[in-house]
């Protein structure tokens, strides 16, 4: 038995492909819909008690824009602490609201509903958005909750690997605080007033804080052309980004919220089944257990003794499963 194996610890809701935006890096199917385009409540909810039973302790959400489904956002979070879940991340753009009124209300409800986990702003050169409408987002959800602790910014860098440095810069400067480099790399928007509660040990959650994560723009499989690494991927068994059940708008879930998660070799059935099903499927199903027990970087090796050409070499493990996804090297999953 290998000691790595499919483990979710984490169940994530997608509750709606629809986007104020439209972004060039995003690869959700927009063409996923369940009736009016939102996850039903209803079935998410005996979803989630089923994730309870598999010992799943965790909940977050995706999208699509997430806010866009509001009423799914309060309905589940209410589930979520009924069932005395933690809260992960709510991903969002931060600028899915058009006035102040909206703005407002769908933070109180997400409050009232018990979410006390992390608010992490897309930010970054695809998503565009205007700093100023984002500031408003960050500082009318802190004036609510009375804290700037809860918010994160998950910022990907450009194809060329650059930061979308003038676009943080511009944030730090519309919320009055500065933005703080590590290793010459953005690392965190903060202000004194966090700098000097941190320092007296009395941090209470009001000055701004808010720490940057620069994810690695992943090409799509298509794009054989950014075959262009010096070095292979280093494996770690989907440990970093793996380990979830990811739930579509369409009801079907996939153990992957990477960029490959749209593709039916990942993904385990509908949330009808219930995550006891789903989560023993899984383990049984050839790509899953590849790369959670035998490790892609093995799969490499292996194909390539067999002599498969790649495209080059790719320092991404997540490009190199979504292109293990197109090379009908896998049976599809029998549900």
């Amino acid at each position: 038995m290998s000691e790595h194996q499919f483990s979710p610890r984490q169940v994530i809701f997608a509750p709606t492909a629809v986007c104020n935006l439209n972004c060039g890096h995003c690869r959700v199917d927009r063409n996923r819909a369940h009736g009016e385009g939102i996850l039903s409540i209803e079935d998410a909810k005996l979803f989630l008690q089923s994730c309870v039973d598999i010992g799943i302790e965790r909940v977050g959400f995706s999208g699509g824009e997430p806010f866009l489904a509001i009423d799914f956002l309060e309905g589940i979070i209410s589930k979520a602490v009924e069932l005395d879940l933690y809260f992960d991340r709510l991903m969002t753009n931060g600028v899915w609201w058009n006035d102040e009124e909206i703005l407002t209300s769908s933070i109180k409800r997400i409050l009232d509903a018990g979410f006390d986990g992390i608010l992490a702003v897309s930010l970054d050169d695809w998503h565009k958005q205007d700093s100023a409408q984002v500031c408003r987002f960050f500082s009318t959800a802190a004036s609510l909750s009375g804290r700037y602790d809860w918010f994160e910014i998950t910022s990907v860098t450009n194809p060329d690997g650059t930061i979308p440095l003038d676009r943080l810069e511009q944030t730090a400067q519309g919320l009055k605080a500065r933005l703080l480099y590590v290793n010459d790399k953005p690392a965190a928007i903060r202000d004194d007033r966090a700098d000097k509660n941190r320092a007296s040990g009395a941090d209470d959650g009001s000055g701004i804080h808010i720490p940057i994560s620069i994810i690695t723009y992943s090409p799509p499989a298509s794009d054989t052309s950014s075959w262009k690494a010096e070095r292979w991927f280093t494996d770690d068994w989907c440990e970093g980004p793996g380990q979830v059940l990811y739930v579509h708008p369409d009801g079907m879930v996939s153990v992957c919220c990477g960029f490959a998660n749209e593709s039916p070799l990942l993904i385990a059935g509908h949330i009808s089944e219930g995550a006891s099903t789903l989560f023993h499927r899984a383990r049984t199903m050839p790509l899953v257990r590849d790369c959670y027990e035998k490790g892609l970087g093995t799969v490499r090796k292996e194909l390539e003794q067999k002599g498969l050409p790649f495209p080059g070499k790719t320092g991404d493990m997540c490009q190199f499963c979504a292109w293990l996804c197109t090379q009908e090297l896998y049976p599809s999953p029998k549900k």
